[in-house]
């Protein structure tokens, strides 16, 4: 029988009242002497740290216990289980993205064009980031500092206060599901021992053998530039198209 998750509401890392959070742990020592410096921003570094070579799937209160030189016991003092660690990592990742700043004189497409490329960049750099980020509310204090920001830079455009609001959920969506494809597509090649070239012209010669495929002409040569590269333009091409379609539909409107 599936054991069913708690509702994030009510177990957020973020919403639980202290002081059930962050007590601090007796000074025993692991074999390395590792729990005598230990606290909660020491571990959540060394879970993010772990999660980056290893991926979320390795990851475990056993394993990072190991790398801090610890007892796993000696982790629940400062965080209640797994979930609350995965929860205050995520936002450390949010605390890496480059806000732009009203200073910087960005119109607001400039501004949600810095917001999208930033959280895209955060993401790629900590790939198993992008599949938590559903999982959890992302109410940590870098996350809304990101949202706030997104929503001042939203509102700073002319749009009326409901397309503004509209024109940052496509925005965001799109950023999502572009890295979600790229960091699924890097990991798939990974895992057969190739790169993302390698991978797609195996699956093209496979595929090309099935003659209705053949025959119908949808698999065409494949540019010469690498996959990161078309990526990375095609990223920025559709923003673009994306944006300027949004400006377009003020103008409409005004006419």
């Amino acid at each position: 029988m599936a054991v069913k998750r708690a509702s994030q509401v009510k177990k957020s890392v973020w919403l639980t009242p202290p002081p059930s959070r962050g007590r601090r742990a007796p000074r025993a020592t692991g074999a390395g002497g590792g729990a005598g410096g230990l606290d909660r921003e020491v571990i959540v570094a060394a879970a993010v740290r772990l999660l980056d070579e290893q991926g979320e799937a390795k990851f475990s209160m056993r394993a990072l216990a190991t790398r801090l030189d610890v007892t796993p016991m000696s982790l629940y003092w400062y965080v209640a289980d797994k979930d609350d660690l995965l929860e205050l990592a995520l936002d450390v990742v949010s605390g890496e993205m480059e806000l732009p700043r009203s200073s910087d004189g960005l119109d607001w497409q400039d501004g949600l064009r810095a917001l999208a490329v930033t959280w895209r960049a955060a993401m790629l750099a900590h790939p198993w980031a992008v599949r938590m980020y559903n999982d959890y509310l992302n109410i940590g204090p870098n996350s809304v500092r990101f949202s706030a920001r997104a929503l001042e830079v939203a509102r700073s455009s002319p749009l009326p206060e409901d397309d503004a609001m509209a024109a940052l959920s496509a925005i965001f969506q799109y950023a999502y599901g572009f890295t979600a494809n790229e960091v699924n597509w890097d990991e798939k090649a990974k895992a057969a021992g190739t790169t993302e070239e390698g991978l797609i012209a195996e699956i093209t010669e496979a595929v090309l053998q099935v003659p209705s495929i053949a025959e119908s002409g949808v698999l065409t040569d494949r540019p010469v530039d690498s996959e990161q590269l078309l990526r990375e333009r095609h990223f920025h091409r559709a923003l673009d198209w994306m944006l300027a379609g949004m400006a377009a539909g003020l103008a409409g409107a005004a006419t």
